[in-house]
């Protein structure tokens, strides 16, 4: 017989899901635990490292992986720009995806928080970053920190959520918070 952490870490993500559900199915006990477990795991969320956690996502973005995306296709041309574009925001649709899976669950404080690391992670990496591959896409930050607000509200924050990011917007993000808040605005009408 296999030990069974050697078995539990073998398993692939769909069947450790399967298997839990099953679990959680057949007890209602093991259900309540579960469901707390898993609270416990998701509720940790921390605005330094969700940053640090998208910085060095775009750090890892490689200008050569542009330049060989780009150019002369087979259905047209496709721009240096757009390829770049379309670099981060696939670095970035994970992060959305755990901000859309906290709205769901109704933990606002944990959106909250996610969407102020996105920001900043956004805001540090137009800044700091010293990247050849940022050059390529240069307004890519702060365009993509309005998409970052504009998911964050489909979760309909509270007022109170809403002051609180505008004031972390204005504190944390010199010289974004006209744009961001400017958005805010228009994307509230």
């Amino acid at each position: 017989m296999n030990d069974v952490h050697q078995i539990i870490e073998q398993l692939s993500p769909a069947d450790a899901s399967a298997i839990l559900h099953a679990l959680a199915t057949s007890d209602e006990a093991l259900s309540s635990r579960i469901a707390e477990m898993a609270l416990a795991r998701i509720q940790q969320v921390d605005v330094e490292e969700v940053a640090a956690a998208l910085y060095d996502e775009l750090e890892t973005l490689e200008v050569e992986e542009v330049w060989e995306r780009a150019g002369r296709k087979r259905h047209g041309y496709v721009e240096t720009g757009e390829v770049a574009y379309q670099m981060i925001e696939a670095a970035l649709t994970p992060f959305l995806a755990d901000l859309a899976r906290y709205q769901k669950l109704g933990l606002r404080d944990e959106a909250n928080r996610m969407c102020e690391g996105l920001l900043l992670g956004f805001y540090r990496f137009e800044h700091e970053s010293t990247s050849k591959f940022k050059d390529w896409a240069p307004d890519a930050p702060i365009s993509f920190a309005g998409t970052v607000l504009t998911a964050w509200r489909t979760g309909s924050p509270t007022t109170g959520d809403s002051q609180a990011l505008k004031a972390f917007v204005t504190e944390a993000l010199g010289g974004w918070d006209a744009y961001l808040i400017r958005k805010w605005d228009v994307d509230e009408r």
